[in-house]
């Protein structure tokens, strides 16, 4: 319980200075408010599919290492716990699930998953809460990366550790999709930055399917997914260029909607 409280205590108490941020340094200006109801919705969704993973999960993805074949996934574990320092550690399972996020992301793009990811790129006006928009297939896909990668590259470090992963996956969470100008100069090479994350919230087709990554640029530069921002137009529209019911989008179910390929690029 006082896990749960402060997980929501750190996001919004870091949503708050994300706010004042985008206030000082705004990227760019709207014209349309934000959705805040439609995006607290999101973060309802997104809340409960994460509770229903959380107790899920471990049910299914335990049962992994005791399979034919993958029994090196014990030995991997129990290796990391006993000889890996856990500062080091999390800092290596930044960069492994990060990688694991990247292919979870570019499945969800997928014809056959984008429809439970629309809803996330329905969004018109970036701001940091707009991230909580997801369906729950998007939020077991991203947790199902993380619940893997933990079988063979667990942190250990008790509370410390978990402090730690909430305070830095709610700082990406919020930065990536705050109306920020920040600029970071030869490091945006390597670290993603929110104008960086807007271009993969265009609502064209080659803008939304480039520039995946959610801490390192270097997957999407290794895969040819990568979108340079000064190569974009300014003011570029962010969002669907086809409207679905959200409450379709959330379920995963948009049957009227065309599928990515079929989303013109222009």
């Amino acid at each position: 319980m006082l896990l749960t409280l402060f997980s929501f205590f750190v996001f919004f108490g870091l949503g708050f200075l994300a706010h004042l941020a985008e206030v000082r340094w705004p990227l760019r200006s709207y014209d349309t408010p934000k959705s805040w109801m439609i995006d607290t919705l999101g973060f309802g969704v997104a809340t409960a599919a994460t509770i229903a993973s959380r107790i899920a999960f471990p049910h299914i993805f335990d049962r992994l290492p005791t399979l034919p074949g993958l029994h090196w996934m014990t030995t991997a574990s129990h290796f990391v716990s006993a000889e890996i320092p856990w500062p080091v550690a999390f800092v290596v399972s930044v960069i492994l699930l990060d990688f694991l996020l990247y292919v979870g992301h570019r499945l969800l793009h997928t014809s056959a998953l984008w429809h439970t990811h629309a809803a996330h790129h329905s969004v018109e006006h970036m701001y940091w809460f707009a991230g909580s928009r997801a369906s729950p297939v998007h939020i077991m896909v991203q947790l199902a990366m993380g619940t893997l990668l933990g079988l063979v590259w667990p942190v250990a470090g008790g509370m410390h550790a978990i402090v730690a992963s909430t305070i830095f996956y709610a700082v990406i969470q919020h930065f990536n999709h705050a109306n920020i100008r920040w600029r970071l100069g030869t490091l945006e090479w390597l670290f993603v930055m929110p104008r960086y994350h807007f271009v993969h919230h265009g609502a064209a087709r080659r803008l939304n399917d480039s520039n995946f990554g959610f801490v390192l640029t270097i997957w999407d530069r290794m895969f040819g997914t990568y979108t340079d921002p000064d190569d974009v137009p300014e003011n570029f529209p962010l969002g669907l260029e086809y409207d679905v019911g959200l409450g379709r989008m959330f379920i995963g179910v948009a049957p009227r909607a065309p599928l990515p390929d079929a989303v013109s690029a222009d």
